[in-house]
């Protein structure tokens, strides 16, 4: 039997928008996505939900987040590189992503951190309407790790807070500039469900390379996954 690991994922609940989009996450995401990696894990693992409702009805153990209100939305994921996590391999998922086929070779993959590369070179950085910075090097909707390895980026986070979330876009921009050479998935292990909104992709099953659907596109489809009959199907 292969070794456990952690599947994490943070549920942040209260008044937040970015890039024009409400993160209204509710328990029943945490639920489908609990559903999803329970039935595409290969290996035995312990399910933990990071969160600022720590009476909120979810699968798994609840972790009460550091700054639940000072670090709204995706900022609350500057927590996974907390020294205090519990130890071991770990997956971090979205709430807004589905497992389509095994988990295996993602959870196989070597390095300390690892995400999917960005749209845009990763050497280039360019300004928000915000004037804050975007360094796209990666999408951090998807996070292999070894928690603590990185303890150094949620301390000096920690120390000017108000100021790196005020000029640059998010936590994935912080670490395309921090640590802009860390290894990345294969791109074609993605889907993004953005794809999927805007094609006729919706009809036939994505090639067989696909393990995770991502994303929250503006009409919320990533919900609405009964009218996606093969991803329901797939993912649950």
């Amino acid at each position: 039997m292969k070794k456990k690991v952690n599947i994490m994922c943070i549920y942040w609940t209260g008044e937040f928008s970015g890039d024009f989009r409400k993160r209204d996450f509710s328990p029943n995401d945490v639920i489908r996505l609990h559903q999803s990696v329970s039935k595409h894990c290969d290996r035995p693992f312990d399910f933990y939900v990071l969160t600022n409702d720590m009476n909120c009805d979810v699968p798994g153990t609840k972790i009460q987040l550091s700054h639940p209100e000072e670090w709204p939305g995706w900022w609350a994921k500057i927590d996974l590189h907390r020294s205090d996590l519990p130890p071991g391999r770990t997956l971090y998922m979205d709430l807004d992503s589905h497992a389509i086929r095994s988990l295996g070779p993602i959870l196989d993959f070597e390095g300390d951190l690892v995400m999917f590369a960005g749209r845009r070179d990763k050497n280039k950085k360019s300004p928000t309407k915000t004037d804050g910075w975007v360094v796209d090097c990666y999408q951090a909707a998807t996070m292999l790790f070894d928690p603590g390895k990185f303890s150094w980026i949620y301390d000096k986070f920690s120390q000017d807070a108000e100021y790196y979330m005020e000029h640059y876009r998010s936590d994935q921009d912080i670490m395309g500039e921090w640590i802009p050479d860390q290894p990345v998935f294969p791109d074609y292990w993605m889907l993004k469900m953005h794809f999927l909104a805007k094609s006729n992709a919706l009809r036939t099953t994505p090639p067989g390379r696909v393990i995770i659907v991502t994303g929250q596109p503006r009409n919320g489809l990533f919900r609405r996954t009964h009218e996606i009959k093969w991803l329901e199907k797939m993912a649950r």
